[in-house]
C-alpha cells in the first residue's frame, strides 16, 4: 500500500462516524500521527472536495465530492440497474418502499430504494449501513451463509437489543434463520425501530451465493402479519427472477 494514501483513506473512514467533524488536533490524537502530516492531508483532501472545513469552529467534516463520487458507483453498478424495475413492481405491488441492500463484509448497504407517494411513509437514505444482525435484510443474507461464516459474523456484530422484539439469544437467532431457509424470506416487527416493519428475500448470483436482498419496508400499524407474508412471498418470487441477472 501507498503510505499516504492509506493514510488519507484512514481519516476519511474516521470522519465518517463523526457527525460533528474533527478539529486537527483530535484528528491527530486519534491517529497518532504527527501534526504537520495530518494537516498537510487534510488540507489536501480539502483542495479536493473529499473533506469540508468549517472556518468557524475550524473542524473538518466529509466533502460533498464524496457524494458525487458515491452516486456515480450506484448509477454503475449493474446490479442497482438491473433491480429498478423489480423495485418498482414490490412498490406499486405493496403501496410500501422497496429497497435493495447488499452485503459487504458484517454489515448489509442500502443501494436502491423506491418511494411510495403516500404521507406516512419508510424511506431509509441510499448508503445506509446497519449490522447484519440487525434487520430483516439481513436476516435474509445471514440464513444462507454458511454455519462457520454466520458465527464468525455473529460472534463480532452480537445481537444487541435495538427494541423490545429484538431477538438477542443466539439459539433462538438461529432457529429464526432456520425459519427463514424455509419459508424463503425474512420478516422483521419492529426487531429494529419501533414503528417499523419489514420483509426481505435473498438475491443470489450466479454462482449460486446469496449477494443481498430484496425488501419491503413500512410503518408497522399498515404491516399487518398477514401483509408481510404476502410481501414476503412477493419478495421471493420477485427476487428469484432478478438474481439470473446477478453476474
Amino acid at each position: 500500500m501507498v503510505p499516504a494514501v492509506d493514510r488519507a483513506a484512514r481519516i476519511l473512514l474516521l470522519l465518517s462516524n463523526r457527525t460533528r467533524g474533527m478539529s486537527l488536533a483530535e484528528i491527530t490524537s486519534a491517529t497518532g500521527w504527527h501534526k504537520s502530516s495530518v494537516h498537510k492531508l487534510l488540507i489536501t483532501l480539502d483542495y479536493h472536495g473529499f473533506l469540508d472545513r468549517d472556518e468557524t469552529t475550524k473542524r473538518y467534516a466529509l466533502g460533498i465530492e464524496l457524494v458525487r463520487c458515491g452516486q456515480s458507483v450506484l448509477n454503475n453498478m449493474l446490479v442497482n440497474r438491473s433491480a429498478k424495475s423489480f423495485l418498482r413492481e414490490l412498490a406499486d405491488f405493496s403501496g410500501e418502499t422497496s429497497t435493495l441492500a447488499i452485503l459487504r463484509g458484517t454489515t448489509i448497504v442500502i443501494l436502491d430504494v423506491v418511494e411510495t407517494p403516500g404521507e406516512i411513509r419508510v424511506s431509509p437514505p441510499i448508503g445506509t449501513m446497519d449490522p447484519v444482525t440487525a434487520k430483516s435484510n439481513g436476516k435474509a443474507v445471514l440464513a444462507w451463509l454458511p454455519e462457520e461464516r454466520i458465527g464468525e459474523i455473529l460472534e463480532t456484530e452480537g445481537l444487541p437489543a435495538k427494541t423490545g422484539n429484538s431477538i438477542t439469544n443466539v439459539g433462538l437467532y438461529r432457529k429464526e434463520l432456520a425459519s427463514v431457509r424455509k419459508q424463503g424470506y425474512a420478516i422483521d416487527i419492529e426487531e429494529f425501530q419501533e414503528g417499523i416493519s419489514a420483509v426481505s428475500a435473498p438475491v443470489f448470483n450466479s454462482e449460486g451465493q446469496v449477494f443481498g436482498t430484496l425488501s419491503i419496508i413500512g410503518p408497522a400499524f399498515r404491516m399487518t402479519k398477514e401483509k408481510l407474508n404476502l410481501y414476503g412471498g412477493k419478495c421471493a418470487e420477485t427476487a428469484g427472477r432478478l438474481s439470473p441477472l446477478i453476474r
